[in-house]
């Protein structure tokens, strides 16, 4: 979740002979003149309409333009299943075989990649100047080496019904700014008959973007989930319960969907869709899909409240989301590398935003394009803000088997001390398993990489 200008590659579709980079010794790209040369294809697998609604089509037009441009060369795009999305690329590292160019969630999912050697570094095979362009890339950089690129942002505000707030006799043009504030809202929203807090848990997604979101709160930096991984601290300390507590507040006292555990992120966001919530979770695209069709002035955001004190209480909630990686094994880094930078050239930027209204992660792209104060607000935060997000920080198999069965577990109506116990009990399954990334992630504490 985090952009902007233009220019650069605008010529790319014109020039006979392909632009290709060549990476050199001391693991900077070079820019050189590759002739033309027998017909490939690249293989992609892709991830990113649950993000952005509109990606897949515009994916198709970016690959179309590629192709006309460059007839030897053509792309093999296959839509990758969000539930299988870090599974597939794992059987294929293992494997060390499958695509050429993929997608992966940033930072760990990403990081991972790269020491297992599955995925190449960009910066061997992109220019400086270009990379330079990108809008974080801190996310995915470890060792000075750029691992992934961004591709749009993603800022994860709440979003709420002016009109359901003064139905509640609430101040629709002050919304909650801490958590008690954000629990006497809900309050305040239930008494009313209106469900307070549209929530699908069912993917484990409800609970991991709660503790992203609010339970950051209880933390002073990246560095904080980096101990708990290595067993510095424990996910069993408060700093990590007390998003837990919160969610099952949340969970107890009706604040959220009781088919919470029954349904999807994505489908979890319907009542708020229907006019029947007054709150949920927006990425910026959705929020602006919402103004669109229930009214802007219908429309309001504000920042999750912490559950804490912590000095990340104070950050956004934004990261790139998703990442594009070129895989170690591929045969034609080279000409992957060119789609990447097709992608990012002005004119697909513009095409991005336009189709999906989705901010790209490029500080090429042209900011007046933007009139909407709504859109105007979300990509303040975006950009001028720090900005982190938890999740990003924890192994996979930790997120996956820890924060977000942990999640779960709450939203089946478990207590947040067994939801805590198991999250911690899977980071020493963990740390047991993988001596080599637990080496790795103590080397990495004190070293950054927590914002943009």
């Amino acid at each position: 979740m985090r952009g902007f200008g233009l220019r650069f590659l605008a010529a790319l579709a014109l020039v006979v002979l392909v632009v290709g980079v060549t990476p050199t010794t001391g693991g900077r790209a070079t820019t050189t003149r590759v002739h033309p040369r027998a017909p490939i294809t690249l293989t992609y697998w892709w991830w990113a309409e649950s993000d952005v609604p509109g990606a897949n089509k515009w994916m198709s037009q970016t690959i179309a333009l590629f192709e006309k441009a460059h007839p030897n060369i053509k792309i093999k795009l296959d839509i990758q299943a969000t539930d299988s999305l870090i599974s597939n690329f794992q059987a294929a590292a293992a494997a060390h075989k499958g695509p050429d160019l993929a997608t992966q969630w940033a930072t760990i999912p990403v990081l991972s990649q790269a020491w297992a050697g599955a995925i190449a570094p960009l910066s061997a095979y992109v220019p400086k100047s270009e990379i330079a362009h990108w809008v974080g890339t801190s996310e995915n950089t470890y060792a000075g080496k750029t691992w992934g690129m961004p591709l749009y942002l993603i800022g994860i505000p709440v979003v709420y019904n002016k009109t359901l707030f003064r139905k509640a006799g609430l101040n629709p043009n002050n919304p909650p700014r801490t958590w008690a504030q954000f629990l006497s809202v809900c309050a305040r929203l239930k008494a009313r008959g209106i469900l307070p807090f549209a929530l699908g848990n069912k993917d484990a997604s409800g609970g991991a973007w709660f503790w992203s979101t609010f339970g950051k709160g209880s933390l002073n930096s990246a560095d904080d989930i980096k101990r708990a991984v290595v067993g510095q601290t424990h996910f069993t300390d408060a700093q990590f319960t007390r998003w837990l507590t919160g969610l099952q507040t949340m969970i107890k006292s009706g604040y959220v969907s009781n088919d919470v555990a029954s349904v999807d992120l994505s489908n979890g966001f319907a009542p708020f869709a229907r006019g029947k919530a007054g709150m949920t979770f927006g990425t910026d695209a959705y929020i602006v899909g919402y103004a669109r069709t229930m009214g802007e002035k219908t429309i309001g955001v504000f920042r999750a409240p912490p559950i804490g004190s912590g000095k990340l209480g104070s950050w956004y909630d934004a990261t790139q989301s998703s990442t594009e990686m070129i895989t170690s094994w591929s045969r034609h880094k080279h000409e992957a590398a060119m789609f990447l930078m097709f992608m990012h050239t002005p004119e697909r930027l513009k095409a991005l935003y336009d189709q999906t209204s989705a901010f790209p992660a490029d500080s090429r792209f042209n900011l007046s394009a933007i009139k909407d104060p709504l859109q105007r607000q979300l990509l303040k935060w975006d950009l001028t803000l720090p900005n982190i997000w938890s999740e990003n920080f924890v192994p996979t198999q930790l997120d996956t088997n820890g924060v977000r069965i942990a999640g779960q577990t709450v939203t089946s109506g478990g207590t947040a001390a067994t939801a805590a116990q198991l999250w911690e009990r899977t980071a020493r399954q963990w740390r047991a398993s993988n001596p080599s990334d637990l080496k790795r992630f103590k080397a990495w504490i004190g070293s950054g990489g927590a914002s943009l």
